[in-house]
């Protein structure tokens, strides 16, 4: 059977298979309306994955991301009042909170006035407990002849304690917010002059939807501009002020970065080929990859996460080689001639291809479900974009003659300018490379943090940053996920864990301080009407005439009443409910963020309790796929060696040793410019060795001074790559920047050593 039968029918069955895989896509992320993961966690090996932690951050980003916070005023608390009324009607139709009803105030006291008997503050628990009914009297008569401070609920016969007034209290205390003439006000606490009216805006989808952002952003500017009109200060915050500055940035990089690439390597396809045809078949194998290596990794793994998605993608840019190869060598041959074209190109391209999944296979050996995910996603949409170029090329590009064009002759005859070197400009190479990657290494800095990845507006930061110093907030990067099998277990081990944190001076938000379990209930109950039946014939003693003391009510808060109510908003959103064998909940913190309490939180250990540090558990994920990639991109220069050595003996190394430099001198470049190393750096570091071996590959087939087809598949895949990723070195994003950065040195440098280490007769 000849090549070309063979290849009409391998292409035939191919197109059956690339359609399956098509109609897959279309049915899992279109009408099963499936979406990527994106938890971080989630590429952890399972055994290091906490489902409850991963739970909980979710079901408080899902709550942040609806959610705006707008402080406006900054001077007297009318100015204030008047700047938020008209930041209001500006608003419009956007749902907005600002004003408290008398109806919401009373429906507080009307909630937990009928349960005061169980509750108690901790401050009033330890005193009842400790303090002698002397004590307790003469406090209770210097509220009588003297009542200053805190509130008081009913009369002082009630409560001559103020036990109720001081539970009131220490909540009031839990939020710098407070309700003045029927608004949310809230007032600096180093500078008590300074004040500011509270509004919320509650979205009712996600504020990472695109289309929300569209529709919102105009009314906010609109409502800002008329509060500051009033001279006030306006100091927004929330999680879809950072979505939607992320993705104007994101489509102004795509209108820029993505444009200039695109006309780029459409500019460089015509001048090469004379045609577009050769651009959109190479467009079409780089998507079949995708496609297929979407579909097998689903069918494989059931799900996919975004950081597959996003590296994978990139990782198809190397199928540009591919395409590049076949339309070099066509050019000049007749249609009847691609045939033995192609039983020439074969070898090569099939040794190229081998050599680039040897690298990305290797992902595979770490325990990590994320690098197996994308080890199996790369290994697969190359293999399929070479299969493409194989078996579907030759029948898609035409017939007839495929003229080369001046352009092509003049770049491909570059290669002649390249002197072969010696063993003496080998070494004086091996030499300077040497000295540069010394001097990287002696300013090789290192940091796997998260929040160097940051790429929000400066202006926005400094919004957020103030914004937290006058709520002083919780944050949701470090909190507690507490676990019981019941809801009053739950309670209850909560409890627990805010009295250990008040020991450690760490101000917590829990919902027991708002729903004490039944147990809590009960004891403060049972300790107030204990202490209260020996404070009596004391205090009638002192006041000389006899006192009725009326017994508090005691009844008891049960969690579905509690959070039904109106009084639960504050922290309702901490109640997760039920999640696997129990129910969970959430404890926030305050003054936290110093390395030293991290580490004392973390050290907190308690049933059921564990704790989250989402910064730095990220964190310590990048640096360890860091680590594991770096030990990756070594084995794998090891097997492409051994790969290149069935084909080329003794010379594979002048394949390989092009990359190996550029890849030692990207990252001392990298380090002597100041770029902080993390996994972004050694990312694009393992599309290099694809890349750069596969230059060497064709280059070293053919290595003749007078060959020029080599040198123009090597140069215009070198350019379409540069322009495709390098050109990400321009964008705004951290990652991206980097990940450009470090492909836009280290294809250069590959593409500029490979001709120099080719045989010196050549």
């Amino acid at each position: 059977m000849s090549l070309e039968t063979s290849t009409r029918r391998l292409a035939a069955v191919w197109l059956v298979f690339v359609l399956a895989c098509v109609v897959h896509n279309v049915w899992h992320w279109g009408l099963q309306r499936r979406a990527p993961v994106t938890d971080m966690l989630a590429m952890l090996p399972r055994d290091e994955q906490r489902p409850q932690a991963a739970q909980a951050t979710q079901a408080l980003a899902d709550a942040g991301s609806r959610r705006i916070t707008v402080l406006i005023g900054g001077g007297a608390q009318a100015q204030a009042a008047t700047a938020a009324d008209a930041f209001l009607r500006a608003l419009g139709d956007v749902p907005a909170r600002h004003r408290v009803a008398d109806a919401d105030q009373n429906a507080w006291l009307g909630f937990y006035a009928p349960l005061r008997a169980g509750l108690l503050s901790p401050q009033a628990r330890e005193q009842l407990s400790t303090a002698d009914t002397e004590t307790l009297a003469d406090q209770a008569l210097a509220a009588l002849y003297q009542p200053v401070g805190g509130p008081r609920v009913g009369n002082w016969a009630d409560d001559p304690l103020n036990l109720f007034g001081r539970w009131l209290a220490e909540r009031g205390q839990m939020s710098r917010v407070r309700v003045q003439g029927g608004r949310l006000m809230l007032t600096d606490s180093t500078a008590p002059e300074r004040h500011f009216a509270l509004v919320l805006i509650e979205l009712p989808g996600s504020g990472f939807e695109i289309s929300a952002q569209r529709a919102l952003q105009p009314k906010l500017d609109v409502a800002t501009k008329a509060a500051r009109g009033q001279g006030a200060q306006v100091i927004a915050a929330g999680v879809p002020l950072f979505a939607a500055a992320a993705s104007e940035q994101a489509e102004r990089e795509i209108h820029t970065i993505g444009l200039g690439s695109l006309l780029g390597i459409v500019a460089l396809t015509l001048l090469a080929f004379r045609s577009i045809r050769p651009r959109l078949l190479v467009a079409l194998s780089m998507a079949v990859g995708l496609a297929v290596a979407a579909s097998v990794s689903l069918l494989v793994f059931g799900e996919l996460h975004l950081v597959t998605l996003v590296f994978g993608a990139s990782l198809l840019g190397v199928a540009e080689n591919y395409g590049s190869n076949y339309f070099s060598a066509r050019q000049g041959l007749q249609a009847s001639e691609r045939w033995a074209m192609l039983t020439r190109q074969i070898p090569v391209v099939s040794l190229a291809m081998a050599t680039t999944v040897i690298g990305y296979a290797l992902l595979a050996l770490p325990p990590f479900p994320g690098l197996r995910q994308i080890a199996v996603f790369s290994a697969v949409g190359l293999v399929a974009a070479f299969v493409t170029v194989l078996w579907w090329f030759p029948l898609l590009d035409g017939a007839g003659l495929m003229k080369p064009t001046r352009f092509a002759h003049w770049l491909g005859s570059r290669r002649a300018l390249w002197p072969s070197l010696g063993r003496r400009g080998l070494t004086l190479l091996l030499a300077a490379t040497a000295l540069l990657a010394g001097w990287g290494a002696s300013r090789l800095r290192v940091d796997d943090d998260i929040r160097q990845l940051q790429s929000a507006p400066a202006a926005l930061v400094a919004q957020q940053r103030e914004f937290a110093r006058l709520m002083q907030a919780p944050g949701v990067a470090q909190f507690f996920v507490v676990h019981g099998a019941s809801e009053q277990q739950l309670l209850e081990r909560e409890e627990a864990l805010t009295a250990q944190l008040r020991g450690m001076r760490v101000h917590a938000q829990a919902v027991s301080d708002w729903l004490p379990s039944l147990r809590r209930q009960r004891e403060d109950a049972e300790l107030s009407a204990r202490r209260g039946a020996e404070l009596r014939p004391v205090l009638a003693d002192k006041l000389g005439q006899p006192v009725a003391l009326a017994a508090a009510p005691h009844a008891e808060i049960e969690p579905q009443a509690w959070l039904a109510s109106p009084v639960s908003e504050p922290v309702r959103a901490q109640w997760l409910g039920r999640m696997g064998d129990g129910f969970t909940s959430v404890v926030l913190l305050r003054g936290a963020e110093a390395a030293d309490a991290r580490a004392g939180l973390a050290a907190l250990k308690l049933d059921g309790v564990s704790w989250v540090d989402k910064v730095g558990e990220v964190s310590q994920l990048l640096g360890r796929y860091r680590q594991l990639m770096s030990a990756v991109l070594v084995l794998g220069f090891v097997l492409t060696w051994a790969a290149l050595a069935c084909r080329f003996g003794r010379a594979s190394w002048r394949a390989l040793a092009p990359t190996a430099l550029a890849s030692v001198l990207t990252v001392a470049l990298l380090a002597i410019c100041g770029q902080v190393l993390q996994l972004f750096h050694i990312l694009p570091l393992l599309i290099l060795l694809g890349l750069g071996v596969d230059y060497g590959i064709f280059l070293l087939e053919q290595p003749g001074r007078a060959e020029t087809r080599p040198f123009l598949s090597v140069t215009l895949a070198a350019a379409s790559t540069l322009l495709s990723f390098g050109l990400l070195a321009l964008s705004g994003t951290p990652a991206l920047q980097a990940f450009g950065l470090t492909l836009l040195i280290g294809v250069f440098l590959a593409w500029l050593f490979t001709p120099f280490f080719l045989p010196p007769h050549a």
